[in-house]
């Protein structure tokens, strides 16, 4: 797991979404970058762009992983 990086331009709660896909791996249920995106615009959850990275806030990456989650088991 990556150490998240200190800036100040980055709020407490925001984490990187790669490393939150990689966190979110532990789970059981891994989730690839690009589907936790389309996901968070879905939902309206803000994603901030510094440089190349995508941030949001991890509180609402868990919620938006959970409806994820409970989606896919709710079609199987």
């Amino acid at each position: 797991m990556a150490a998240p990086l200190l800036s100040p331009y980055v709020a407490a709660d925001e984490t990187s979404l790669g490393d939150a896909v990689e966190l979110l791996r532990l789970t059981g249920h891994s989730i690839d970058k690009t589907t936790l995106a389309r996901q968070c615009r879905a939902r309206g959850v803000r994603l901030v762009k510094h440089g190349r990275t995508l941030y949001a806030s991890w509180s609402d990456l868990l919620v938006v992983h959970r409806d994820w989650v409970d989606a896919r088991e709710a079609r199987a």
